[in-house]
Order: structure tokens, then sequence, then C-alpha cells
């Protein structure tokens, strides 16, 4: 049976995780200011001493190198998610982030319904590429859905509708490979999670690795295809 796929208590305690995380996101983005840098800069800082605490497992000079990108890439990934939300507003900080949780969704729902030939067995070994596609499709109607709500008709069936459509299979390719690029710093490491921070997802690394290389992607898109929103 499909549901004999799905990991019950991991999927209840996704979905529990998911229902705490999102509303301190929404009222975070709602007033801005001071708190959400306060949030940025907490979880920027986490998801730093996460990256190091693997990469010091690793052997040699090797754990310096890697904890060095590790640097640069989460400050520029959390520096980019302040300007997409400083730079786009509300609204579209929160389609990025739907996008994002959508794609992280899609790629689950649809590899465990699936299942079949796997994406990158060696980094990563429960990943399909079925389950990449369900990653693209799913940013991308939460966009064209976003689109829709924010101007009607005449933006669901025109030009911006493919816009915001491609860019959003554009943040499944670059949210799956960010979980790709942190599965590859585990594996190396020889660790499964990046911590136990949050129940069901492991460290918040864990959560947030496909947002990090989603934001500056995002962020540049909506700045040239989608003309700043």
């Amino acid at each position: 049976m499909l549901m004999n796929r799905f990991d019950m208590t991991a999927l209840q305690t996704r979905l529990a995780s998911a229902a705490v995380l999102m509303p301190i996101v929404l009222v975070v983005l709602y007033y801005g200011g001071w708190p959400f840098i306060v949030l940025l800069a907490v979880l920027g800082g986490i998801a730093l001493c996460e990256w190091i605490g693997v990469s010091l497992k690793l052997l040699g000079n090797e754990r310096y190198i890697y904890s060095g990108l590790g640097i640069f890439y989460i400050l520029a990934s959390f520096t980019c998610a302040y300007f997409v939300y400083t730079t786009l507003g509300f609204f579209w900080s929160v389609i990025f982030i739907l996008m994002v949780w959508g794609s992280d969704s899609g790629a689950y729902f649809v590899g465990k319904a699936i299942g079949g030939a796997k994406l990158a067995k060696s980094i990563s070994p429960n990943k399909t590429w079925a389950g990449f596609i369900g990653a693209l499709v799913m940013p991308a109607l939460i966009g064209v859905i976003g689109l829709f709500i924010l101007r009607g008709l005449d933006g669901f069936i025109g030009e911006q509708a493919f816009k915001i459509a491609f860019i959003g299979i554009l943040i499944g390719v670059a949210g799956q490979t960010g979980d790709l690029l942190v599965s590859a710093l585990k594996r190396k490491a020889g660790v499964k999670d990046t911590g136990q921070l949050i129940p069901g997802h492991g460290g918040l690394l864990d959560r947030v690795d496909s947002l990090m290389l989603a934001a500056p992607v995002y962020l540049l898109l909506m700045m040239t295809i989608f003309n700043g929103a």
C-alpha cells in the first residue's frame, strides 16, 4: 500500500515542527525591523555553529577548509535572505519561504509515493528523480498561486505567471542542490544530522540547507526577470 512507504512517525514529527516554526516566521516577517534581524542572526549563528561542528570532524586541513567555506557560504546566504525581505517585501518573502518548504515537501511526498531511480545515491540515498521533479513542480505552483492572490486573473494567465513559475523551478533546483551540499558534508564527516535542535529534522542546518542556496538565486531572479516584483 502507498501509505506503507511513509514513515508515519517521522511524518507526524515533520508536520508538528512545521506547525510550530511557520507561525513564528510569519509573525517575525510581519513585524520586520529588529525582530527580523535578530531572528536571522540567531538562525545564521546556529547554522554556522552546526556547519563548523560537522567540519571539525573531518581530518587534517580539510576541517579548516570546510569551516572557512561554511563561514562564507552561510554569511552570504543569510545576507541575501535579509535583502529578499528588505527589497521584495513581506508578501514575496512569504512566497519564497513557501516555495522552499513546498519544494522540500514535494520532494519527500512524490519521492516516497513513486520511488524509482536514485538521484544521488552516494550522497543522499533516499533522494529519487521522481522526488526531484516534485521539488521543481511544487514551488512553481506556489509562485503562480501567489501571483494570482496578488494580481488576480491578469497576473495568473499573463507573462508574469510564466516568469514566476520559471523562478519556482529554479528555486527547486537551488534548494535540492543546497540540500545535497550539506548531505555531502555530513557523509564526508560520517554524521547523520548536523545537530538535534529540531525534532524530526536533526539540526537547524538540516532544515535550512535548501533555503540557504535558494535565497541568492531568488533575490537575483526576482530583481532581474521579475523586475523586483
